[in-house]
């Protein structure tokens, strides 16, 4: 039996999505499809447009079989944490057999030769990187340079390639997944797939594969003429009869603005993504905040990027420190596989998890203490709390009727809606 792994956050889900999807399965030869998938706060450091069950029928109904929660420590985390949480619980599974992502490159050897000199960490790379971060460089930047300086050392022909390569945030995902199957020893085969249509950050709806950043900032702007052009027929009908408002960073302003008032510059040094200066430039400014955007915008630097701010801020107000984080100093996490959502036909393919597992298969979260070691369950407590914060969000936007992690039904479908 094939199965396909994709780690994947649908915010919204669009058809370059449903694209990728259905091709990979083609090309993997693959029975199943499974997804891990951000919960209700998304990795660049802001919440999802809509809630994780609301994504999670979208990409039932659009061609996924199973739904796995990617745990909110991971979900909001860099790349490399990103990246190690998703390949484990996908590994974890037991059944995976390939993991598909998306590339802007379609080299997958140098991609690869990229993330074998990640792992070997060489002494070119290792000087090269120090230097630059005490040049003041971010760490992505300082890891960029040093790895241009280990393909110069060696006069690669593929030079301006890397650092092309580099500039992407989706090859850079895809070097990272490379690498957490290395460090994993996982079997699983990468599939990329090059990205069709519209860049990543590109905010223009136009026919075609647009980005969920363009579907994301057209609705922020209050316009709700989305189409079939952007999003397949099953998930634009969702996205259209979804209940409760949308959401976005600075709906989380006042929570954001009291959380500054209340800490000390030793606590905000505390949490992920932050550091002392950080914390210190923070404390400074936090009596000219207007919103989170705005904060965002006033904390930023060339070497401190937008994204690790507003990622800074998430951690803040999910109280997620760097200590957090001390779990990834072990091979592999100790998680759970928490069901999302299900693909009626797919009972094949729960049973075949259930039997080669190598974590916990929670689908109720209110039994899951009687299956999760003390780490794991610590874990999903982060995930509890972000969506109940999550939600309170919603109801100051009008929402009444919402339905806690412990009493929200597991999503399942008859079948695919295309």
């Amino acid at each position: 039996m094939n199965v396909l792994g994709i780690i994947a956050e649908y915010n919204p889900f669009h058809l370059g999505h449903a694209y990728q999807i259905e091709t990979l399965k083609k090309e993997t030869h693959a029975d199943y499809v499974i997804i891990a998938m951000s919960g209700n706060f998304v990795q660049r450091g802001a919440p999802a447009l809509v809630d994780k069950y609301t994504r999670a029928r979208m990409a039932l109904e659009c061609g996924a079989d199973l739904i796995f929660e990617l745990p909110v420590l991971f979900s909001t985390a860099s790349a490399q944490y990103f990246a190690i949480g998703g390949v484990s619980l996908l590994e974890n599974t037991g059944v995976v057999t390939h993991l598909g992502f998306g590339t802007e490159h379609e080299n997958l050897t140098l991609l690869k030769e990229v993330s074998d000199i990640l792992m070997q960490n060489p002494p070119v790379f290792q000087t090269r990187l120090q230097q630059e971060l005490k040049n003041g460089l971010s760490f992505p930047a300082a890891r960029a340079k040093a790895l241009e300086a280990v393909f110069a050392s060696k006069e690669h022909s593929n030079l301006p390639q890397i650092q092309e390569m580099l500039a992407s945030p989706n090859n850079i995902l895809a070097i990272e997944y490379l690498n957490a199957i290395s460090l994993l020893e996982s079997s699983m085969v990468p599939s990329p797939l090059l990205r069709k249509g519209k860049g990543y950050h590109d905010t223009a709806i136009s026919e075609g594969f647009c980005s969920a950043s363009a579907i994301r900032k057209h609705l922020q702007g209050g316009k709700t003429a989305i189409d079939t052009t952007a999003m397949p027929e099953s998930a634009l009908q969702l996205l259209t009869d979804y209940p409760h408002a949308f959401l976005f960073e600075d709906d989380f302003s006042q929570l954001l603005h009291y959380k500054l008032l209340t800490e000390t510059v030793e606590t905000l040094a505390d949490y992920a993504d932050s550091s002392p200066e950080l914390a210190n430039r923070m404390l400074n400014a936090r009596y000219s905040f207007a919103s989170w955007s705005q904060f965002c915008e006033l904390l930023k630097t060339k070497n401190t990027t937008y994204t690790r701010i507003s990622r800074l801020f998430l951690h803040l107000i999910l109280n997620i420190t760097s200590d957090d984080y001390k779990i990834f100093q072990k091979q592999a996490p100790d998680s759970y596989l928490r069901v999302l959502g299900f693909r009626k036909s797919a009972a094949p393919l729960l049973s075949a998890i259930k039997k080669s597992a190598g974590m916990p298969l929670i689908t109720s979260a209110a039994d899951a203490h009687h299956h999760l070691s003390p780490d794991a369950l610590s874990l999903l407590q982060m995930d509890i709390t972000a969506s109940d914060i999550y939600h309170l969000m919603l109801k100051t936007k009008g929402s009444q009727q919402l339905r806690n992690d412990y009493r929200h039904p597991i999503v399942t479908i008859d079948c695919i809606k295309l």
